[in-house]
């Protein structure tokens, strides 16, 4: 049974840090090193938060344009790409939109990866994985609005 151990270069930028059960918490708490045995199959061994004080480079960039206008309809376009990656790809890419309040539903249409609205929490989910550079991930279409909803 395989005993591995993750150490990275900047750890102390992970906020809210929660980890799968076969971390040794004691280790990261004292080390800042993931040390584990993995169990069968998929699982996610942590999630974590990266402050918006943190200066890292993430290599992807976003470009959105939402238009809203009074009526019951606005547009929505998001195009993601990657930035200078050195020949590398970019993989697993999830992106969270949070939606502003009138937005009731939403009817998209992207050309890779699936998505998922949440209009309780007003969340969009976008699951692109592998970022294609030859045709880049984009989703777009028709976001319903709240008809009594005023701008301010």
């Amino acid at each position: 049974m395989p005993d591995l151990t993750l150490s990275f270069v900047n750890a102390r930028l992970f906020d809210d840090v929660s980890f799968h059960p076969c971390v040794r918490f004691k280790r990261w708490e004292g080390e800042r090193v993931l040390s584990f045995i993995p169990p069968d199959g998929n699982f996610r061994l942590m999630s974590y938060h990266i402050g918006s004080q943190s200066v890292v480079a993430i290599p992807i960039y976003v470009r959105h344009n939402l238009s809203i206008k009074t009526g019951e309809h606005g547009r929505l376009d998001l195009t993601v790409g990657p930035k200078q990656t050195l020949g590398r790809s970019v993989e697993g890419v999830k992106i969270e939109v949070l939606m502003p309040k009138c937005i009731l539903n939403c009817c998209l249409t992207s050309n890779q990866g699936k998505y998922n609205y949440d209009p309780v929490s007003k969340i969009l989910h976008w699951e692109i994985g592998k970022i294609d550079v030859t045709k880049l991930p984009n989703i777009r279409g028709t976001v319903q609005i709240f008809t009594s909803f005023t701008f301010r």
